[in-house]
């Protein structure tokens, strides 16, 4: 049996969390930055609290898209329930993201 850091699916889990935590970090930063108020500097204190819990799902969703993308290529031997565990996890962001959006932006 594999450790998860020699599986294929880790680097895939890696990039997806650090692009994660990244994007939080300017997201935060952003926000606290536009913030008028004189106490906002203290947000920056949570900044690296809101990349790391961004980071983690957005790193098993990461995991699951690449096993779905290693299995499509035939390079991922477990059984299917696995793939189709995984399938299920790699759709559900985007499908909630465009489900959020739908209902934000819908113009009714």
């Amino acid at each position: 049996m594999q450790r998860w850091v020699e599986r294929p699916e880790a680097r895939w889990a890696l990039w997806s969390g650090i692009s994660a935590a990244l994007a939080m970090f300017v997201v935060s930063s952003v926000m606290i930055l536009a913030d008028p108020s004189a106490a906002a500097g203290f947000g920056f204190i949570f900044v690296p609290l809101v990349a790391a819990v961004a980071a983690v799902p957005v790193a098993v969703w990461g995991a699951a898209l690449g096993h779905v993308l290693l299995h499509l290529q035939g390079r991922a031997p477990e059984p299917k329930i696995v793939f189709w565990v995984a399938l299920i996890a790699a759709l559900s962001m985007p499908a909630v993201l465009a489900y959020e959006l739908w209902s934000r932006f819908a113009p009714w």
